[in-house]
């Protein structure tokens, strides 16, 4: 059980093609980010609080720290509040404010936001060669962090390119959705602290997880 489960596969289903949740890389890119962000942010740890945002470089890097790993699609698109300074920013004018703090910060944001893209147009035919000019890049870079992300790449590069395999339904395959499901459950258990009746528990699950299906109590 301790052997690396692609060792194990190709002995058991040597025919079967490996797949990489691109999931896991865009976290692993996304923890790259967080870690350059918290670095420049320590570094204005400890300064007085100024009066205006773009002085507080500390509070802004700490209170948006969302707006380096999330969708910038999904961040809210209006203006945003910051009671601190009493004002309001929209968000072009914030992550333009986060950007210029840091060049290397910046680099980083870019590669993630390169990647992103990378991983949601491409398709399986072109995959390879767009992967490879990736990985090129990314392996001369000048930050070590991001070296080390090109490497990774190289490593997996076989099951990255095989995730952009479709099903018959047209849709890239992913574990994310039962990834989805188990956290729901690690939450209603987490909340609920505790549950001695398995009945009670099995249909809460399933009332949270399939809203259109009959909820009935096993007797």
């Amino acid at each position: 059980m301790w052997k690396p489960y692609k060792d194990v596969i190709s002995k058991v289903m040597p025919k079967a093609l490996i797949a990489i949740d691109s999931f896991h890389v865009i976290k692993h890119i996304n923890d790259i980010v967080n870690k350059h962000r918290i670095k420049v942010m320590n570094k204005y740890a400890g300064n007085i609080e100024f009066k205006t945002y773009k002085n507080d470089k500390y509070y802004m890097l700490k209170k948006f720290h969302y707006f380096f790993t999330k969708e910038y699609d999904n961040i809210y698109n209006g203006y945003i509040s910051i009671p601190k300074f009493r004002i309001s920013l929209n968000k072009s004018s914030i992550k333009d404010f986060l950007l210029s703090i840091d060049d290397d910060l910046t680099e980083v944001y870019k590669i993630k936001e390169e990647y992103r893209e990378f991983n949601r147009n491409t398709n399986f035919d072109d995959a390879k060669e767009l992967l490879s000019d990736l990985i090129t890049k990314y392996r001369n870079h000048r930050l070590e962090d991001i070296r080390s992300f090109g490497k990774l790449l190289s490593n997996w590069k076989d099951e990255i390119i095989n995730s952009f395999i479709k099903s018959d339904s047209n849709r890239r395959l992913s574990n994310g959705p039962i990834e989805g499901t188990n956290s729901r459950i690690k939450t209603i258990i987490k909340t609920s602290n505790g549950i001695k009746s398995f009945k009670r528990l099995r249909a809460r699950i399933i009332y949270s997880i399939n809203k259109d299906v009959a909820l009935k109590i096993p007797e």
